[in-house]
């Protein structure tokens, strides 16, 4: 009877394994195949600013004297980097498409790379695939986030860890995005500092170091940064709540007109919501036992697979930074929107890849991942047969963000778990026949690699 229930087991965490391949599939085909160009929120508008990158380098066609390129090393630019270089070769919208696809096909092998030894992979790699890959910030556009995710997955699950590997990932993950990159530099300081090696790993991390200072010492002197607080302790804790709770599997899309999706299925959506604050549950029970487990010094809870006992201080220090940083973050710092939220998506992830997940935890979140999964495919899928744009005026300003986010769900009773994925419809089509435009649009993102020519006064 046991061999019969161990068959049985691994024929399901097989089937997850599948699914997880299957789920990230099914996207790709929407975003690459169905869509003209991919609709994911920000995504657009990288694209665009890489044609626009690209078009500065060359004749500058059409856009000399309206923008320019930014003199300073950028933590958020490997996308709109790679797809100028891409428009070398091919159109704006295909090198978006290539890079996106790469995208895909990366985390599909990392999900697999790092749960393939594990007896319940296949959970953790559905887990992994919609709380990490498929997550809120892929949905949100967030690419050089999610790119820089990934390759922090990729070091941590590599076997070495030389000075080498410290130099490139150091470079990849800093131009990704600065939230990834700060844990990453945690994780390895913890790593380094007593071992034999820790002189040529530290001089390894010197240069992107250096271009971080460079880069905070000019955003401070432009603008002094921004700090949004969250207002009351109240507030606070109900912010940091929902941020935690946007890391489960349900996703609301928004029309083109503004509307929720779900809009005549009212019920769904108030299941898919009572999902999400489940999983935000489960991730703080799973903090608690690990918290307990570390107090406690047991070994079970270390993911023997992928975690050297000698990583076991970086882990926890690095989770206990990222954790302390969510919760001290306001909704806007340094001009990023919800940098809390971005240290809480790195936290799960190391906890993800080398904590141990109680199996009641972890049977729950993987069906609820499961179920949860589908019908956010579906609800895509039924969404891919859209192609217009918002008629809601956007702007830069964040102060004008929330009246804008008013606009659109004014008339709405789902307010939350959104993802308005037209939003930069226009700068898509742009790219796809700019001959329909009297002018370039505008760009809205100022945290790039170009920038609007300022105006002599």
């Amino acid at each position: 009877m046991r061999a019969v229930i161990t068959s049985s087991g691994r024929s399901i965490q097989y089937a997850l394994h599948i699914a997880s391949i299957a789920f990230i599939a099914v996207v790709a085909g929407v975003l690459l195949i169905l869509q003209p160009f991919p609709v994911l929120h920000d995504y657009p508008e990288w694209m665009y600013q890489g044609y626009i990158a690209y078009s500065l380098l060359t004749d500058g066609t059409p856009f000399s004297g309206l923008y320019q390129f930014v003199h300073v090393p950028v933590p958020n630019a490997i996308s709109q980097s790679v797809i100028a270089a891409l428009n070398v070769f091919t159109s704006p919208v295909a090198a978006g498409k290539i890079w996106l696809a790469f995208y895909f096909i990366l985390a599909s092998v990392i999900g697999i790379i790092a749960t393939r030894s594990h007896r319940y992979g296949g959970s953790l790699q559905l887990i992994f695939t919609l709380s990490i890959v498929l997550g809120p910030g892929f949905w949100n556009g967030y690419i050089n986030f999610q790119f820089g995710l990934l390759f922090f997955a990729l070091y941590l699950i590599w076997a070495q860890r030389g000075a080498g590997f410290v130099l490139v990932f150091s470079l990849l993950i800093y131009f990704s995005h600065a939230s990834v990159f700060a844990g990453f530099v945690c994780y390895v300081f913890a790593s380094e500092v007593f071992t034999r090696r820790r002189l040529s790993v530290f001089l390894a991390l010197s240069p992107s170091l250096i271009l971080l200072l460079w880069y905070t010492a000019t955003k401070l002197s432009a603008d002094g940064g921004l700090n949004e607080s969250v207002g009351s302790l109240v507030q606070w804790a109900q912010y940091k709540l929902y941020t935690l709770a946007k890391q489960g599997p349900f996703h609301n899309f928004i029309q083109t007109d503004g509307e929720s999706l779900l809009a005549t299925v009212h019920g769904l959506y108030l299941t898919g919501f009572a999902i999400n604050f489940l999983v935000a549950l489960l991730i703080g029970v799973w903090l608690l036992i690990t918290v307990v487990s570390v107090v406690r010094r047991q070994d079970t809870v270390w993911r023997a697979d992928l975690l050297k006992a000698a990583s076991v201080p970086a882990v926890v220090i690095t989770l206990i930074v990222l954790l302390v940083a969510w919760l001290l973050a306001g909704k806007n710092n340094f001009g990023v929107v919800n940098l809390g939220e971005r240290f809480l998506v790195v936290a799960l992830m190391l906890l993800i890849l080398h904590v141990q997940c109680p199996d009641w935890v972890r049977r729950t979140w993987a069906s609820l991942c499961v179920v949860i999964g589908i019908v956010t495919l579906g609800s895509l899928l039924i969404l891919s047969r859209e192609t217009g744009i918002y008629t809601v005026d956007r702007s830069a300003d964040s102060a004008e963000l929330e009246n804008y986010v008013g606009d659109i769900y004014s008339n709405s009773r789902h307010k939350y778990f959104n993802h308005r994925l037209f939003i930069y419809a226009n700068l898509g089509q742009y790219l796809t026949d700019p001959q329909d435009f009297t002018s370039p649009p505008p760009i809205d993102h100022q945290s790039s690699i170009v920038r609007v020519v300022p105006t002599s006064k």
